[in-house]
């Protein structure tokens, strides 16, 4: 990976820096032009600290993503934010504007999952792309529902890795006594009865990439052992007297702030920002609700193909229950919601509309949570797969949703003690 870096210190210049630059702005983009930005030049751009302090960075922001808008640029502010904030905000504007009109919005390939026009699900696609030109292990932040293993996938079928394994593993479903077992694999003889080596999705994902949905579930312990095949490139299965080598991407997932964990004690802070080299945040529904229309359109055309069915998309009036709530389980929420009323309307003989205005009830439908979770427990005879999966949940997060309002089953048993 190419780095130009812009700064006027050079001492922080050499500290940084794998490509050196002047810090003068009109210099800036000077050796940036030379550097052949558009063909073969850097892959990101740093702004120093003393650089993002001063007025040339709006120029230097400006007429570097005029000559290439998909650039990723980064601004270091040691002191007063503010000049560096503004300059990225007017750049990031003149970006958003040039983006809509010159980068369609994916229809196929790796990047079709991620649906929507906003400038934030741009900016996710933007570093989508950035990340997939790597192979930097990427941590991928956001609530339950927002699309991380999306995001993941992407990343995958994008980079140099593409052709290789594709590993997802949730941590939560993994019980902590069958963890090391089934992230490390064990050797023949390693347990009483094992008559065969089994290989851990470490080994099942040499040369690929191993997907670490709700990271933030791993045992401490586990993340020690971790922690070391991430320093060292190898794996040693149970039982076994030899290590092997690994090459292996990791793309982690969390829907908690692990940062704030790592403060806390329960997350390792060296695996954190081992895991943590590059990092995506993805926004939830709420923040951008611009693409509502978008996705529904989206989840009713595939709801089509399918079924074989015609089921048209109404106005925005028949839609406002839809548009108008919160979605806290966001996009997956927002799937299933609408699958679950397409079903309706096929099996009525009736239009989507008419499904929707029939369940606008307010809380039993899409507002009060307890009373949702309870109405979905129910419909699914409280299994608790089946629910979570209806919800746009994991089970895990159902559990602590339960816990939070109280929810038992009939037979009063607590929400973790069930299976």
């Amino acid at each position: 990976m190419r780095i130009l870096i812009v700064d006027d210190d050079l001492d922080r210049r050499e500290r940084l820096a794998a490509a050196i630059a002047r810090g003068d702005p009109s210099a800036a983009v000077e050796r940036a032009t030379d550097a052949g930005i558009s063909d073969v030049g850097p892959d990101l751009v740093v702004l120093g600290s003393t650089l993002a302090d001063r007025s040339g960075l709006g120029e230097v922001l400006r007429r570097l993503t005029a000559t290439h808008p998909d650039l990723p640029l980064i601004s270091l502010s040691l002191r007063d934010a503010g000049p560096a904030v503004a300059a990225l905000r007017d750049a990031a504007a003149d970006y958003a504007t040039r983006a809509r009109r010159a980068l369609p919005v994916p229809r196929s390939g790796p990047l079709a999952g991620l649906v929507g026009r906003s400038v934030a699900i741009e900016q996710v696609r933007e570093l989508v792309r950035t990340a997939a030109r790597t192979d930097a292990h990427v941590l991928i932040e956001g609530e339950t529902g927002t699309g991380k293993e999306v995001v993941a996938r992407a990343i995958h079928a994008l980079g140099r890795r593409g052709t290789g394994p594709f590993v997802p593993v949730n941590c939560a479903a993994i019980p902590e006594t069958l963890a090391e077992s089934e992230f490390f694999g064990h050797a023949r003889g390693a347990f009483t009865g094992t008559v065969q080596e089994r290989p851990g999705v470490l080994h099942l994902a040499d040369r690929g990439t191993l997907f670490l949905d709700e990271v933030e579930d791993l045992a401490l312990a586990l993340q020690a052992k971790l922690l070391r095949v991430v320093q060292d490139h190898e794996v040693r299965p149970l039982g076994a007297s030899t290590a092997r080598r690994v090459d292996v991407r990791i793309v982690s997932a969390s829907n908690r702030d692990l940062a704030a964990m790592v403060e806390a004690g329960t997350f390792r802070r060296d695996l954190f920002y081992r895991l943590r080299v590059f990092a995506i945040h993805l926004p939830p529904l709420r923040q951008r609700r611009e693409d509502l229309p978008v996705l529904i359109e989206h989840f009713v055309a595939r709801f089509n193909r399918a079924q074989g069915t015609t089921v048209t998309v109404p106005g925005p009036t028949a839609l406002k229950p839809l548009l108008e709530h919160a979605w806290p389980g966001n996009v997956r929420e927002l799937e299933n919601v609408l699958e679950s009323l397409l079903v309706l309307a096929q099996a009525g003989g009736v239009g989507l509309a008419e499904v929707i205005g029939r369940r606008q009830t307010g809380a039993a439908t899409f507002g009060d949570e307890r009373v949702r979770i309870l109405r979905v427990l129910d419909e699914n005879r409280w299994n608790r797969q089946r629910a979570a999966a209806a919800l746009g949940i994991s089970r895990v997060t159902l559990w602590r949703r339960m816990e939070r309002h109280g929810i038992r089953d009939p037979l009063g048993v607590p929400a973790r003690e069930t299976g």
